[in-house]
Order: structure tokens, then C-alpha cells, then sequence
């Protein structure tokens, strides 16, 4: 497998810089993660890896490379855009491509290897509502309740507390402590 098959890049044409780089990635990468391209247009490379866990997006990790500089961040799961104000993490550099590509490397490999916790509301033993969650940091990256599982009465005072979002989201910080906390990914 090429560096454009492996990029999931099709017959996209690269510059040499932009070749040298992906070439450099992939040999830290080593198979670890997939990277794949989001968008190649105009001089304008958009790499994104995706830390998931089963049937759930948590985390997009975008990688920009235009010319000699590259950005890297968290990127929205949903339209691969950029956070208005950087995170913690993210970084804007310039250099020869195995410097960008160990750059890439070094954030790439962060999130991948950050512990992601699941945790767990039961009623009559069943789930009902997960939060998954950086167990480092406790953000919570994605949530999930369902109503018609839930105990009688439990949205209605959810919403009526403001855990409630957007189109009826039912956020899970309403809900107390969680009945089992499962590591999904990472290491303790």
C-alpha cells in the first residue's frame, strides 16, 4: 500500500513537500492510528484522525498543512472545523517535513493513547443514559440517554434543571453519580 492509498488520497497529485511529509507520518504512525485526508484543495492539505470508541465518534484530531506550516488541533466531529480559540493542545509550527510530521506525531499520539472512560446509569438493568469522558480531565465527549428506558418521570425534572440542550438533548450532568464506570480506551 502507497502513501496516497494509505491517506485514502486517490489520485490527488502532491507537492513534495506535502509527499515527504505524509511519507515521514506514516513511518511514526506505524499503524497505529489511520490518518485520512478530509480535503486536499489548492496547495491546502487537511489531514483528521478519528479517536473513537464502538458506534461513537468522540474525538477528531485535525492536521492543516499549507506549505511549510503546519496547525494541529481538536476539530468538531461533525464539519472538521477548527475551534475559534485554539485548545491546550493545539499548535501552529513551521519546519522541514519530518520535523512537521513529529509534531503531527507527538498530538496524534496524545489523544490516542488518553485514557476515555464510559460511564453508566442503570434502571430495571439496562442502560440508559452513557457519558463518555476523558478520565483525565472529566470533559465529556459524548452522551447518550434514552427517555423510554429512563426511571418515570426523570427527563421531565432533568429539563425542568436545565440539563437540557439544543433540539432535547438530555445532558447526563443532571444525573448523579453513575451506577459503573468502563475504561474504553487508553491505559490507567
Amino acid at each position: 500500500m502507497d502513501d496516497h492509498e494509505f491517506f485514502e488520497l486517490d489520485d490527488e497529485p502532491l507537492t513534495p513537500f506535502q509527499a515527504e511529509f505524509l511519507a515521514a507520518l506514516r513511518t511514526l504512525v506505524d499503524g497505529r492510528v489511520r490518518p485520512y485526508c478530509a480535503e486536499l484543495d489548492n496547495g491546502r492539505l487537511l489531514l483528521a484522525v478519528d479517536i473513537d470508541a464502538p458506534d461513537v465518534a468522540l474525538v477528531s484530531v485535525g492536521l492543516e498543512l499549507v506549505g511549510d506550516r503546519l496547525r494541529g488541533d481538536r476539530i468538531s466531529v461533525h464539519d472538521r472545523t477548527y475551534p475559534v480559540v485554539p485548545t491546550g493542545d493545539g499548535f501552529a509550527t513551521e519546519g522541514a517535513p519530518a520535523h512537521l510530521a513529529a509534531r503531527a506525531w507527538k498530538l496524534i499520539d496524545a489523544y490516542d493513547r488518553r485514557p476515555i472512560i464510559r460511564y453508566e446509569w442503570l434502571h430495571r438493568r439496562r442502560v440508559y443514559a452513557t457519558s463518555h469522558v476523558f478520565e483525565d480531565t472529566g470533559e465529556r465527549l459524548a452522551d447518550m440517554y434514552r427517555s423510554d428506558w429512563a426511571p418515570r418521570g426523570q427527563e421531565r425534572k432533568l429539563a425542568a434543571h436545565g440539563f437540557v440542550h439544543g433540539r432535547g438533548w438530555i445532558q447526563t450532568e443532571g444525573l448523579g453519580k453513575p451506577d459503573r464506570v468502563v475504561l474504553v480506551r487508553g491505559a490507567r
